[in-house]
């Protein structure tokens, strides 16, 4: 079956652009509260925050700059878009697989950074000596 032109998306709905950007200032806030101990910490973890809002600054610069509304003139919602097919270089695939795909890598990041900064700060404090 033939994709009509209008299924399929080229670019990210604004859900999925807020969970991006939240998981990673979950990353920098959690980075800044385990790790900023000393001021070479602490200036290390600003360099990464600015990174991080690079991160956050393209696509959402390049989000606001296309004005794209749906063929109706509304906001289309989450769920349409899940079910759409989404535009790569080397074909497409499906909205829910492309939303996936984007947050997986932010996500794991967060949680990472999360997990082993409670484990350093576990074994820092001495609570699984005898």
């Amino acid at each position: 079956m033939a994709e009509r032109y209008e299924d399929v998306e080229t670019g990210f709905h604004p859900r999925v652009l807020f969970w991006m950007a939240l998981t990673v200032v979950w990353t920098v806030i959690a980075a800044w509260l385990w790790f900023a101990v000393d001021t070479y910490a602490r200036i290390m973890i600003v360099v990464v925050a600015f990174a991080a809002l690079g991160f956050l600054a393209v696509p959402l610069i390049f989000w606001a700059l296309s004005g794209r509304q749906s063929p109706t003139g509304r906001p289309e919602s989450f769920g349409e878009w899940l079910r759409h097919r989404f535009a790569l270089w080397t074909g497409t695939i499906e909205g829910r697989d492309a939303a996936i795909n984007a947050l997986i890598a932010p996500a794991a990041a967060a949680i990472t950074i999360t997990v082993v900064g409670f484990i350093a700060w576990h074994v820092g404090s001495g609570a699984g000596s005898p």
